[in-house]
């Protein structure tokens, strides 16, 4: 029981390595590079992200679209491989624009009805002159200094 006991406390400090299937089966993937929209217009667009080092695949799904509107900031892209070369996104950040790093979220309103911005982990950034455009709920991206007086920014949800 003991013996038990000790490999239950090991394996819970264990994490799984990426190489495992995650429940449910299929593998997840990560791909670091740069999206780019390939194809003809307005049929045949497809969403391809050139990955560092240099195979590109293609990303399909819910997210290829938010992906696209990326084009040219470099990007980590989470999904499962549906064939060779095609990733079903199920989730991605966006790592860096023009080489200068971005915060990431979702816009809200503060209660003193200033605009923030809601990181995937839960921060809080306050968005000094946020641009006009921006609304509660849209997914966006913004670089600037101190608590982001937001000199460049991307949407890639509205």
């Amino acid at each position: 029981m003991r013996t038990l006991m000790l490999m239950a406390a090991v394996l819970a400090g264990c994490t799984r390595p990426a190489s495992v299937p995650p429940p449910g089966g299929a593998q997840e993937e990560r791909v670091v590079g740069v999206p780019a929209s390939v194809g003809s217009a307005p049929m045949n667009v497809r969403t391809v992200v050139v990955a560092e080092g240099g195979e590109s695949v293609y990303v399909t799904g819910p997210l290829a679209g938010e992906i696209r509107s990326l084009s040219g900031a470099r990007v980590e892209v989470r999904g499962r491989r549906a064939a060779d070369r095609t990733l079903v996104a199920s989730d991605y950040d966006v790592i860096s624009v023009n080489g200068r790093p971005v915060f990431m979220g979702v816009v809200e309103r503060a209660a003193d009805g200033a605009l923030q911005l809601r990181t995937r982990n839960g921060g809080i950034v306050r968005l000094q002159a946020a641009p006009p455009a921006f609304r509660p709920g849209m997914k966006v991206w913004v670089q600037g200094p101190g608590s982001v007086t937001v000199q460049t920014y991307g949407v890639m949800r509205s």
